[in-house]
């Protein structure tokens, strides 16, 4: 450690609240709250003081490695106001804090101590708040960059973490319309950096995703190799309930993580922990394992497709409703009867939304009173 090293230390935040404030019933979904904390890093110098401020554009040099060699990561994370207004949640943050620093570590940007950005969170939660109106929820973007002035093509020796917030509509009250990528749009291999929230993993599929969307479908179902390989929706983790055609037992299917090419969701993650829990004991398997796009032709079919849907920070629980497959067929996955979720999908959404909205007490759900 360099001599005079800085760590980060949320305890010195420097705080400058706005002299406008916003009316939050102004605003339009995708709108941006009124602060930002930003903190700066060098490797000689470490962590500057972290400054919560009011929103403004950013000023970094043109020749930044962020600018140049995509040197960015970020994350997607909510705060969810209770139903009666006196507190805000936010939903296994370190789980989240781990996954960005797994994210620099892959560009070489510098690791975040997670007791401190937790920290600067539940300040800027607590600066925030009135944006976010009881039984919803804004949408937190932490972010780290790579800022050094430099355009030789090097570990960037300077960096910027900065946490933003949204207002974000709900995404999940619609059944999707998912269409299989071609053979030439791929989203990530082996070996290369699909498990990483960098900026480079988003933009590169911008093509796909206008055409699909120019289509009419929703979302990207991204595919891999020659047999088709399923792994992930749009931007989301894709779960696929499949009948087992030999034991009769349904299989709760999502692409394993040990493939490296899909992002480890803290959805995900609570999704399959939660349906282990719940399905104990009984007919049903919950596997992570590379499954095909013609192991769910063949499955719809033969009348074996019980439901599929996808899980994120947006979207949260997100139930399928189409499949169009290489072959232009469309697939027809079945819907709830009662509601569009289904049975497995129901059970996520339901246990999951009762901590983070703060109904039940639990060690995923991170409580800020105010």
């Amino acid at each position: 450690m360099t001599i005079g090293y800085q760590e980060l230390n949320a305890d010195t935040l420097k705080i400058k609240t706005t002299s406008n404030p916003t009316d939050p019933n102004t605003l339009a979904q995708g709108a941006h709250t009124d602060h930002t904390i930003e903190v700066s890093w060098s490797e000689s110098a470490g962590w500057s003081q972290p400054e919560l401020k009011p929103w403004a554009p950013l000023s970094i040099d043109p020749s930044a490695s962020v600018l140049h060699y995509s040197v960015t990561c970020f994350e997607g994370m909510k705060a969810y106001k209770s139903e009666d207004g006196k507190s805000v949640q936010m939903f296994r943050p370190r789980d989240n804090i781990a996954r960005l620093n797994d994210s620099a570590a892959r560009i070489c940007l510098p690791q975040l101590d997670a007791d401190q950005v937790i920290k600067l969170l539940e300040v800027f939660l607590k600066v925030e708040e009135r944006f976010i109106e009881p039984g919803h929820y804004i949408y937190l973007r932490p972010l780290l960059m790579g800022t050094e002035p430099n355009l030789g093509f090097r570990t960037s020796r300077e960096a910027k973490f900065i946490i933003m917030a949204t207002l974000f509509p709900v995404l999940n009250s619609k059944p999707l319309k998912l269409f299989c990528s071609p053979p030439t749009a791929i989203r990530a291999w082996p070996g290369g950096f699909g498990y990483a929230k960098l900026g480079a993993n988003y933009a590169p599929t911008l093509p796909a995703n206008t055409e699909c969307v120019k289509a009419g479908f929703s979302a990207v179902l991204w595919l891999l190799g020659e047999n088709g390989i399923v792994t992930e929706a749009g931007t989301s983790n894709f779960f696929a309930v499949v009948k087992n055609a030999e034991t009769g037992r349904d299989e709760i299917l999502t692409c394993p993580l040990s493939t490296g090419v899909i992002l480890p969701g803290v959805t995900r993650r609570s999704v399959l922990e939660v349906l282990r829990n719940e399905f104990e004991g009984q007919e049903v398997d919950v596997v992570e394992r590379e499954f095909s796009i013609g192991e769910l032709e063949k499955a719809e079919a033969e009348g074996r497709l019980v439901e599929a849907f996808s899980v994120g920070t947006a979207y949260f629980v997100a139930p399928v409703e189409t499949i169009k497959i290489p072959t232009g067929k469309d697939l027809s996955v079945p819907l709830g009867k009662e509601t569009i979720f289904g049975k497995y999908s129901t059970v996520a959404k339901s246990k999951l939304g009762d901590i983070m909205w703060g109904r039940v007490d639990h060690p995923w759900g991170h409580r800020i009173p105010l």
